[in-house]
């Protein structure tokens, strides 16, 4: 074979192997963890769970201010990540969660996930059983057991407000926060969910039991969830559209099918090349809101110029543009905030 177009085919290949082992968000993989003194210096503690047979994991970060009823904001990693590396130095917005917490006097929960293959519970490359099935990244542990029993433990061990607990998490954990508002959206006042879309095809779909205000965000140059669906690199199923997943949610919240509000925010940063509109659907009689925010030429991650992600070709390749127009914390707090359990 002629020399170029060897070298064309290895860089093919190596391409295609990125893709298969790349994890959702930001190379985690190769990001390193904070030390555990490191999150306590942060004020991160570490604890953990029996449920069934395994040992959960999670952070706690309390409230400044024991002495009245706190909200509960319970984040979840994104695939290949962990509870460490979503506060980890160049992971990017996520880093924003402790301080947004402490302005709040929110209890800051940050659960750990499972490695899937081979079943550790306290590691640095931890996934979701969420949505979707059969998947190579997929495993059979009970994270909604875990996450409601996380919430319990909330409750019983810091004085905490009962219809002020939140949910939010981005690409695997966007799915999953899908999963907890199916399957148990009880405990929940309001979910948010960035770059994240619903499986193509899933028998654990369920109507909600209750509508819950549902945030729902995603950037139209996402190469991993993207935006007109299809199959996930390495393999980890097939989505639907972002607007299929949004008319999902629009009838099984019961909101209404037009937006009544459209809104584009201020384009802080017009070298991005991304502008944010937001979109609200308002609760229809016994239903709940859902708000979209559109990231147009955003990728896969939080808006954020405070909080930079590691600058390189690979991961520009990998996750795609990052928009600097918002703070993505900010945007889902201001959203969840707005909710109390009815």
């Amino acid at each position: 074979m002629h020399a170029s177009r060897v070298s064309t085919a290895c860089v093919v290949g190596a391409l295609a192997l990125c893709w298969a082992c790349v994890p959702d968000l930001a190379l985690a993989q190769r990001m390193p963890a904070p030390s555990t003194p490191a999150l306590q210096a942060q004020g991160l503690q570490e604890h953990s769970l029996q449920v069934g047979d395994l040992r959960r994991w999670f952070l706690v970060q309390p409230p400044p201010d024991a002495s009245k009823p706190a909200p509960v904001l319970l984040v979840l990693h994104g695939g290949g990540q962990s509870m460490r590396r979503l506060v980890a130095p160049e992971a990017g917005a996520t880093q924003g969660w402790p301080a947004l917490a402490l302005r709040e006097n929110a209890l800051l929960l940050l659960p750990n996930g499972v490695n899937a293959d081979d079943q550790d519970t306290r590691g640095d490359n931890q996934n979701w059983n969420d949505l979707r099935e059969g998947v190579s990244r997929g495993h059979a542990a009970d994270d909604t057991g875990f996450l409601l029993a996380l919430v319990d433990w909330a409750q019983k061990n810091h004085r905490t407000d009962a219809d002020r607990v939140y949910v939010t998490g981005a690409s695997n954990g966007g799915i999953m926060s899908f999963r907890l508002l199916m399957e148990a959206p009880e405990p929940f006042a309001a979910a948010a969910a960035f770059v994240a879309a619903l499986p193509k095809e899933s028998s654990r779909f369920k109507t909600p039991s209750r509508p819950t205000p549902l945030m729902i965000a995603n950037g139209t140059h996402d190469p991993l969830m993207q935006w007109q669906g299809g199959q996930i690199a390495g393999g980890r199923g097939e989505t639907r559209s972002v607007a299929d997943t949004v008319q999902w949610w629009l009838q099984a919240n019961k909101a209404g099918p037009t937006a009544t509000e459209t809104v584009t925010l201020p384009d802080r940063d017009p070298q991005d090349g991304c502008t944010i509109e937001r979109r609200t659907y308002p609760a229809q009689a016994g239903g709940a809101p859902v708000v979209t925010y559109t990231l147009r030429g955003g990728g896969h991650n939080l808006p954020s110029a405070r909080y930079p992600l590691r600058d390189s070709w690979m991961v520009r390749r990998f996750i795609g543009p990052v928009c600097k127009d918002a703070e993505g914390p900010e945007l889902v707090w201001e959203f969840l905030s707005a909710h109390r359990r009815p």
